[in-house]
């Protein structure tokens, strides 16, 4: 097991390593024929439309309260993994990809990736699994894809994983697959973004760069190469770059990066290695992460500790980034619980965010610009609690053509 001390003050990111107190114990699935058997709640398999699925009735999909989002099916971690121990059956981040039609959930676990099709919602298929290398166990597992492949950084010191993710289409379930190749000019990283236009990645929270923008070339998808570092504003947790198509005509056509770092948002001209600006905000607990609406005007970020230390409602901040080198940050929506926010992510309109217990939370945008925000669905996969605690929903992917959510 590789995840560090979680008592460890000196720890670079200490929203997550709350993560780690809690306890992680796999829940049984609130649906299917063994839930069936003890509901009185009037839900029964042959009702749905597949054997772990559940339309939203009356504010229940099974046992999951919800509003306007039905269950399509669900896959126990043990299913995944393989692991017999409950403390390694533990999932992390997720991405997808498609080809041709076809739809692939990957799913990061304690003990490596999982790749599931999805192209049948109702009947996942669990395709196989990367196992981690050499062992090397992490509660932190990030994946991005670009040009068909995976590209997978954890805390754990083993480099980056490469994955031809072409190998999916033909391959057997439940297939134990190696790594196509192996990036090891790092060493551990918490994060991973790939601007695919630019075929790009930048990890962060590395071992590298002071922790900040670690800069890969990713032309050759098989042999990565280091094209430079950007390090001026300490340690990066996450951080999105675009190809800038905002209000701002300084840099419209430029990569631009928008970092969260720990206590800053931080604004970067990737073409020149400049920091534009750097922002905090009253009553900062710990920048997470944040994705920029789709017309580059606003950054809708998350606190990871905010809720945690103050109570309150879920907080989604924004900041408006009209003037790159001078962004002013609004304030924040409060939302309907308690929960964490952990990753949010935009989609035409919509934030779709992972909200830790309370689950996936969709929010319409209506006026960012006055934080005004609409809940206009949520699944609760944790329906015990909504407190603001550090178990539950990790992370959500929006973007399958089908409209599906992982």
């Amino acid at each position: 097991d590789s995840d560090p001390d979680p008592n460890d003050e000196n720890a670079p990111h200490h929203g997550c390593m709350l993560f780690l107190k809690e306890d992680h114990t796999p829940q049984k699935p609130l649906v299917g024929k063994d839930f069936e058997a003890i509901t009185i709640s009037g839900y029964k398999v042959e009702d749905e439309a597949g054997s772990t699925a559940a339309s939203c009735t009356d504010g229940r999909a099974g046992g999951y309260p919800c509003n306007n989002i039905d269950l399509m099916s669900v896959m126990e971690l043990s299913e995944l993994d393989g692991e017999t121990s409950s403390n390694l059956q533990m999932a992390n981040d997720i991405w997808g990809w498609t080809h041709s039609g076809r739809e692939f959930a990957i799913v990061g676990l304690k003990s490596g990736t999982a790749f599931v099709e999805i192209t049948d919602p109702y009947n996942p298929v669990l395709v196989g699994k990367l196992p981690a290398r050499n062992n090397a166990y992490s509660s932190w597992r990030d994946i991005k894809t670009c040009q068909d492949h995976a590209y997978i950084v954890t805390e754990a010191k083993q480099g980056m994983q490469i994955f031809d993710l072409k190998r999916l289409l033909n391959a057997t379930p439940t297939t134990t697959f190696d790594a196509d190749a192996i990036y090891d000019e790092f060493e551990n990283a918490h994060n991973i973004f790939i601007n695919e236009e630019e075929k790009t990645a930048y990890v962060v929270g590395s071992n590298k760069c002071g922790g900040g923008l670690n800069i890969i070339d990713l032309t050759l998808p098989l042999a990565p190469s280091f094209k430079k570092c950007f390090a001026d504003d300490g340690y990066t947790h996450d951080v999105q770059c675009v190809n800038y198509s905002g209000p701002d005509a300084d840099y419209q056509g430029k990569e631009i990066c928008i970092a969260s770092n720990e206590d800053t948002v931080t604004i970067i001209d990737q073409s020149t290695g400049t920091m534009l600006s750097r922002v905090g905000y009253e009553d900062d607990r710990y920048t997470h992460q944040g994705w920029l609406t789709e017309d580059h005007k606003f950054f809708i970020f998350n606190d990871e500790l905010d809720e945690y230390t103050q109570g309150g409602k879920t907080r989604t901040h924004v900041l408006d980034v009209t003037e790159l080198s001078n962004p002013s940050y609004l304030g924040y929506y409060e939302g309907r619980t308690a929960a964490i926010d952990h990753n949010n992510y935009v989609l035409n309109d919509q934030v779709y965010q992972a909200n830790y217990r309370a689950g996936l939370n969709i929010l319409k945008i209506v006026d960012p610009s006055k934080m005004t925000f609409k809940e206009e669905a949520f699944f609760d996969i944790y329906p015990n609690s909504d407190s603001n605690n550090f178990n539950g929903a990790w992370s959500n992917y929006p973007y399958l053509p089908s409209g599906n959510i992982i």
